[in-house]
């Protein structure tokens, strides 16, 4: 889960500069120069990328999630979920998507604002205690390709009894596959984020990540999740 460059002329301008000793009422002539005089070329020098090269680097090989089935069930009267609210709650899962588990992948480092798509009733939680499996801070080094796959998103909505969507829920798997200095690395990550509309913006108000980590022979099994009765 690819750019355009428009064309231009090619302008060509040629600049020579000759140097001549003129005596008076003689020109001597022009004196040029040995193309091998043996002057030795010293190499360029190539500079260490930096942290905002790196990032830049790592937004290029970015993975964009794609929307794929909308489901809606009603408790009442019949519940649309209109573009606007689709691209609202895609748009977070994105963000929470790069920040959480690509940049960690990409640069070493978790956008710490990955948290803040997250309502005040679960930011505790996303914050702290589930912080090692909604993100990817605990991969540790990886040797670069890092391959991220990612499986459409699936919207559900309930509406409320007067037909306005209540919650929605953006489901997803992601493979990641990786080397390590200790082998081979398989990361399966199943999310589902639930939002609400806490005045007028989506927020994550639930969510539950389960997390498979493999390298060789050893596979570990995580899950997080937030919910009634859950606190940090």
């Amino acid at each position: 889960m690819s750019s355009l460059l428009p064309e231009s002329k090619n302008l060509r301008t040629a600049l020579f500069v000759g140097a001549a000793v003129v005596f008076v009422g003689v020109v001597a002539g022009v004196l040029v120069m040995s193309a091998d005089s043996g002057d030795e070329q010293t190499p360029a020098r190539t500079t260490p990328k930096t942290q905002k090269q790196k990032v830049a680097d790592a937004k290029k090989q970015s993975v964009k999630l794609v929307r794929g089935k909308v489901v809606i069930q009603n408790t009442g009267f019949p519940t649309k979920l209109g573009r606007p609210a689709q691209a609202a709650v895609m748009a977070a899962t994105q963000r929470y998507f790069d920040r959480a588990i690509q940049a960690p992948l990409r640069t070493g480092r978790v956008n710490e604002r990955y948290s803040r798509d997250f309502a005040r009733s679960v930011y505790g939680l996303a914050a702290g205690r589930d912080r090692a499996t909604l993100t990817e801070i605990a991969t540790g080094p990886i040797r670069a390709p890092v391959g991220i796959r990612s499986s459409l998103v699936r919207l559900d909505g309930l509406g409320d009894p007067f037909g306005k969507p209540a919650l929605v829920a953006a489901s997803f798997h992601i493979e990641v596959d990786a080397r390590t200095p200790t082998g081979k690395l398989k990361i399966r990550r199943y999310t589902e984020l639930t939002f609400s509309n806490e005045a007028g913006k989506w927020r994550i108000s639930a969510y539950r990540v389960t997390v498979r980590r493999s390298i060789g022979s050893k596979t570990t099994s995580t899950t997080a999740r937030s919910g009634p009765g859950t606190t940090a």
